[in-house]
């Protein structure tokens, strides 16, 4: 970086003597087009001629402002530093005035001033800038009148910055109100663009805030209401709960009576998190509802399931599924368990079985068939079905929940009604991972046997 400095030469250039020639190229300037020719040329030919390169730092901010410059050829770049980031706030090409301000009032810079590309300019002294304006007041008018443009400029543009922010705090910043900064004041360009930035992000993220809200209202209007009383008459008690680690989740259950008699129970958890995920569980969630209440044979039933999934599968996704068919008379469950092994039957007297996978999980290959188990649930015996969510839970030491966890909770909170159970349950996981952030969906379905179901069945 070169910067060299001379009295205003003499040698001609482009057939003038140098300070014509410059004269002629500042009375292009709003400043100078009414300033006497004779005089401008006399101002000029009394300053110092500057030759700089590129990257050549031609005023430092901070320093008092002893002089300004007249860029005669070339560009200037405006720039501050800041604790985070160098920022551009302006580029000035010729023919320019930089620096007056200062000059004239005596104050410390407010940015510094590099040459962009090789530059040629006159640096007036202040004193010669303040007589030439005391001579000629209209100079001192047309700097006044720049300035106050300026500053009208400024308190227009942060006036909209400070309503932008109070809107973008209630969330009713409307994003046309943007169009105003497409144009904006050269010293606010880096700071106009990083706010639009963050304006279309805030607006956006609302948005989609917005959109999973009303994802969540729908995939919790899917969730099956609590069954009247008349509907189990006494039977049996049913809970389930969802605690989704997003906004939305890839976990569902659901429960129904056909036929008076027969209860059916079903959780599900898709591979995957968030909408996707989501939208997949609300296909399989209608898919199940719309064939089990047609096909009573549950192996079919779940077959034909497989198959609807995997014609609309674009995704590649998969989900595993127990679902099962407890008759209330009998205690007989008739289940297919379609590789969803988080799943246990809680004997009244204490003992704990699992029921093992029949089939694959659904939507992974088309005709893909499942084979249906029975298994015989006597008064006080507890279905449980649940997610993944519950024994992949970690803690600070990143140590997971696991199976054995469960199964002693789960066995020593049994005695609890099927509400009182799972709420239980979710609370001890919760509190026994801390402050860690749930990462994965927690769901649980849990159904008791009462009275003397399964007495007398062959």
């Amino acid at each position: 970086m070169t910067l060299v400095t001379n009295k205003m030469p003499e040698t001609p250039a482009m057939g003038l003597p140098d300070a014509e020639a410059a004269a002629r190229t500042m009375a292009q300037h709003p400043y100078f087009a009414d300033f006497p020719k004779a005089e401008l040329r006399a101002l000029i030919a009394d300053g110092e001629w500057i030759e700089a390169e590129p990257g050549t730092r031609l005023i430092r901010r901070g320093d008092l402002g002893t002089f300004a410059l007249l860029v005669l050829e070339g560009t200037a770049g405006v720039t501050i530093d800041t604790p985070y980031a160098h920022v551009e706030l302006a580029q000035l090409e010729a023919p320019a005035v930089v620096g007056e301000i200062a000059a004239f009032t005596g104050v410390a810079r407010t940015a510094h001033v590099d040459a962009l590309t090789p530059l040629r300019a006159v640096r007036l002294p202040a004193a010669a800038l303040e007589a030439a304006g005391r001579a000629h007041p209209g100079l001192l008018s047309a700097v006044m009148r720049q300035f106050g443009h300026r500053f009208e400029t400024f308190n227009r543009a942060f006036g909209f910055y400070a309503n932008a922010l109070n809107a973008l705090e209630r969330r009713d910043f409307d994003l046309r109100l943007l169009d105003e900064l497409r144009n904006p004041l050269p010293e606010l360009e880096d700071f106009t663009q990083s706010f639009r930035r963050l304006a279309e992000a805030i607006m956006t993220r609302a948005a989609e805030r917005r959109e999973m809200a009303n994802a969540a209202a729908i995939q919790r209007s899917m969730l099956p209401a609590p069954l009247p009383e008349a509907a189990l008459a006494g039977r049996a008690e049913i809970f389930a709960a969802m605690q989704p680690a997003k906004e939305v989740g890839g976990d569902f259950y659901d429960y129904f009576v056909l036929d008076g008699h027969r209860l059916v129970v079903t959780l599900g958890d898709v591979a995957g998190k968030g909408t996707p995920a989501a939208l997949f569980m609300s296909a399989t969630q209608t898919a199940l509802r719309m064939v089990l209440r047609s096909e009573p044979d549950l192996a079919v039933a779940l077959a034909r399931v497989n198959d609807l999934l995997c014609a609309t599968n674009g995704e590649d996704m998969f989900v595993t599924v127990f679902c099962g068919v407890l008759d209330l008379d009998t205690g007989i469950l008739t289940y297919c368990n379609c590789g969803h092994t988080d799943c246990m039957i809680l004997r009244a007297d204490g003992t704990l079985a699992r029921p093992l996978a029949t089939g694959m999980a659904l939507a992974i290959m088309a005709g893909a068939r499942t084979r249906a188990e029975t298994v015989r649930l006597e008064a006080g015996d507890r279905l449980f079905l649940f997610s993944d969510g519950l024994t992949d839970a970690v803690d600070a030491a990143e140590a997971v929940f696991g199976e054995a966890r469960l199964d002693a909770a789960a066995t020593a909170l049994r005695h609890l009604p099927p509400d009182g159970f799972i709420t239980a349950l979710f609370d001890h996981i919760t509190a026994w991972s801390g402050p860690e952030p749930q990462f994965d969906d927690m769901t649980a379905l849990a159904v008791t046997l009462r009275g003397n179901a399964g007495a007398g069945a062959d």
